[in-house]
């Protein structure tokens, strides 16, 4: 029962670190007019992949961007509602990377994540805006018209999960070796 409730208490701990992570890079990006870029849809495919049967795991993405809209400003309620949900799509891609631990798994949610996002709020958020018909025409046009929104985010997607999955595999053998070493030295 112990190491559960310390498994919680950890996986906690690593949430409020990537909300963390999540609001301090959206609002410093902000700040230097990198838009779109952040770690925050990285937060969220990392969430799906490592924290996908936590509680928590849903908070990171939804709290880090809805503490930055407050400071950033606010958009409509239909507008933030499929952004957030856009977010649980990205965690939900992530969660892919659980079932089989790969580099070609990490690439593939890394890119599914980054790319569902895309798709799923340039195709809702079109009907809201007036500039763009509301035809097939209308809707290639907002993909368009939002590629540059893309890039950014993508960039920031790729890099920001890669330092994420990195790390973090990267000190799940540090750490097992550890124990592995004390093991040894205490045996």
């Amino acid at each position: 029962m112990k190491n559960t409730h310390t498994q919680s208490k950890q996986e906690f701990y690593l949430a409020l670190a990537l909300i963390a992570i999540g609001i301090g890079t959206r609002l410093l990006c902000n700040v230097l007019g990198l838009y779109n870029f952040s770690a925050v849809g990285a937060t969220a495919i990392f969430a799906g992949a490592f924290l996908r049967r936590n509680k928590w795991s849903y908070a990171i993405p939804l709290v880090a961007t809805f503490l930055t809209d407050l400071v950033i400003g606010l958009y409509g309620t239909s507008e933030m509602l499929v952004v957030y949900g856009s977010y649980v799509a990205m965690m939900l891609v992530g969660s892919l990377y659980a079932k089989k631990p790969s580099l070609l798994s990490y690439v593939g949610v890394a890119l599914g994540g980054s790319a569902a996002f895309f798709l799923v709020t340039n195709f809702a958020l079109w009907p809201f805006y007036a500039q763009y018909p509301h035809t097939f025409a209308g809707v290639i046009e907002s993909y368009t018209m939002a590629l540059p929104f893309y890039r950014n985010s993508f960039a920031s997607d790729m890099i920001f999960s890669a330092i994420l999955f990195v790390g973090y595999e990267s000190a799940k053998v540090f750490v097992t070796r550890g124990k592995q070493v004390a093991a040894q030295v205490g045996a």
